[in-house]
């Protein structure tokens, strides 16, 4: 076979794998990328699950902050009575003042 006979196979050859080439990588770059997509979703849905946890400890420690607050206003009124008598006068006044408001407003569901 001439030389020139054998280069121009050779170019031919070349030429005709070049686009079975580009595809194959395509499809290597279509396949990788398939594969990122899996493993951003699986992280995405650990993220999610995480979220979710977090948010019901967050309704937990809201509850247990507003049951602390509870305490502390109990713990307060204790501590009024058991005062000096100028702390017991404050509280008896903040008393009279909520029964005056509560009456207000069973005077107006009265009326």
């Amino acid at each position: 076979m001439p030389v020139g006979m054998a280069k121009f196979e050779c170019s031919i050859l070349s030429s005709m794998s070049t686009p079975i080439d580009k595809v194959q990588r395509i499809q290597d770059q279509v396949h990788d990328l398939i594969e990122r997509y899996r493993l951003t979703l699986g992280e995405l849905e650990e993220k999610a699950t995480d979220v979710a946890a977090l948010h019901q400890e967050l309704t937990l420690e809201r509850k247990k902050v507003a049951g602390l607050r509870s305490e502390i206003e109990q713990l307060r009124l204790l501590m009024a009575f058991n005062g000096t008598q100028a702390e017991r006068q404050a509280l008896q006044r903040q008393l009279n003042e909520w029964v005056r408001e509560i009456n207000k407003c069973l005077a107006h569901l009265n009326a």
